[in-house]
């Protein structure tokens, strides 16, 4: 229950960036496995749909994107690696343990804000502002969903 309280308090903090996106409906159960599906299969083609650009938009949104996919795919595989070590560790921490995960979590959720940040200026001068702020909010859905998916 604490680890839950814990990843919840982490997923608010990091959802603060995107609470606009936030006044959408909930999806239901079938919207939110189709989602997962659709992620899982191509992560960029249902963050090019939540877009919606042009042509010319998404020739120059589509570089930047592959660019920032392979560095969050890194950052993915090292956030999972902790995950698998801290369920390997058990619900029994030592003192020692707890604050690594806590340390590493802390790192994690200011890698995945700092690759936003690198990335924003170039999303924004490809696609302007309001597309930008139409990405972060995917990505942001996207990561709530995936750590939902990690915790239950």
């Amino acid at each position: 229950m604490k680890k839950f309280a814990a990843l919840s308090a982490l997923s608010l903090a990091l959802l603060l960036p995107a609470i606009p996106a936030l006044a959408a409906p909930v999806p239901d159960a079938s919207t939110a496995q189709s989602l997962r599906d659709a992620v899982r299969t191509d992560r960029k083609s249902v963050v090019l749909k939540s877009l919606a650009l042009d042509e010319a938009q998404t020739e120059r949104f589509v570089k930047i994107y592959a660019a920032y996919e392979k560095e969050l795919d890194a950052l993915h595989a090292r956030f999972t690696r902790l995950v698998v070590e801290k369920v390997s560790a058990g619900d029994k921490l030592t003192e020692r343990q707890a604050k690594y995960f806590s340390r590493e979590y802390l790192a994690m959720a200011d890698a995945e804000n700092k690759l936003y940040r690198k990335y924003h200026p170039r999303v924004v001068k490809a696609i302007g502002e309001t597309g930008a702020a139409r990405f972060l909010s995917a990505e942001r859905r996207i990561r709530a969903l995936q750590d939902y998916d990690l915790w239950m």
